[in-house]
């Protein structure tokens, strides 16, 4: 190699270490630069910050407070509510009081004429129960009656209620003398090309005032059902009957 291509290549050497240190003084004082922005708008921003309080730096007045308070009281007050209403659905629930109420509606009233109970009125054998008003206005069934001697009124909505799907829900209500609703049974009932079936929806009732009435209408129904039960099987008692003197006529068999 040459004293000439030496120098030149000794030059190209110092060159290229040059650019390398200018280009590294160059992104050094850069990102500086940009630290010091950075720097300088935090310090802006802290010193805005430190210009407005924070809002919970800033003091609760009274009325807010009260506000608070109230508030409060009131998300206690509708949480215990809803206890106890779930409370008294269970009970109805335990007492089976909704079965009850719809077994006693459906066989002495809704689809039993007035003038077929008549007899058993006067017999006393419906343990009390004396229809006084039955009525179909507006499409509610309203039967007055009374059980015991108290007066009460059942009504059903279920004409003013609409099909889906062949399925209809309907309330049952219970008033008392001074028009309490005592309790409101949510029914179901389900249609098919033979007959409607009836059901009580679960979950217990929509509304419900526990009391002394819950025994008398419980008893009600469990006599009937243990009279109907009676009238049951002196029925079938009796096809027997009628069924062995036939046969034994057919087949010419005598005792």
């Amino acid at each position: 190699m040459t004293d000439e291509s030496l120098f030149l290549l000794l030059t190209l050497v110092i060159a290229a270490t040059a650019v390398i240190v200018f280009t590294i003084i160059q992104v050094s004082k850069s990102r500086h630069r940009v630290k010091r922005v950075i720097l300088n708008r935090l310090k802006t921003s802290l010193k805005a910050l430190k210009g407005k309080p924070h809002k919970s730096d800033q003091p609760v007045t009274e009325s807010e407070t009260n506000f608070l308070s109230a508030e409060e009281k009131s998300k206690v007050e509708l949480e215990s509510l809803h206890q106890i209403i779930e409370d008294r659905k269970q009970l109805a629930m335990d007492l089976d009081l909704s079965y009850h109420l719809w077994n006693l509606y459906k066989n002495h009233f809704r689809f039993t004429s007035t003038e077929s109970l008549d007899p058993f009125n006067q017999e006393g054998a419906w343990y009390g129960v004396k229809i006084v008003r039955s009525s179909a206005n507006n499409n509610l069934y309203k039967f007055e009656f009374e059980l015991n001697g108290v007066k009460y009124t059942f009504v059903d909505d279920e004409e003013n209620r609409n099909w889906s799907d062949n399925l209809k829900y309907f309330s049952l209500f219970l008033y008392d003398e001074s028009g309490r609703c005592l309790i409101e049974v949510t029914m179901k009932v389900r249609v098919d090309q033979l007959s409607r079936e009836y059901s009580v929806v679960s979950g217990g009732p929509k509304a419900f005032l526990p009391g002394g009435w819950t025994k008398d209408f419980i008893n009600a129904t469990l006599i009937h059902q243990s009279m109907r039960n009676k009238e049951i099987r002196a029925q079938k008692h009796q096809e027997r009957l009628w069924e062995i003197e036939e046969l034994k006529n057919r087949f010419g068999i005598s005792d």
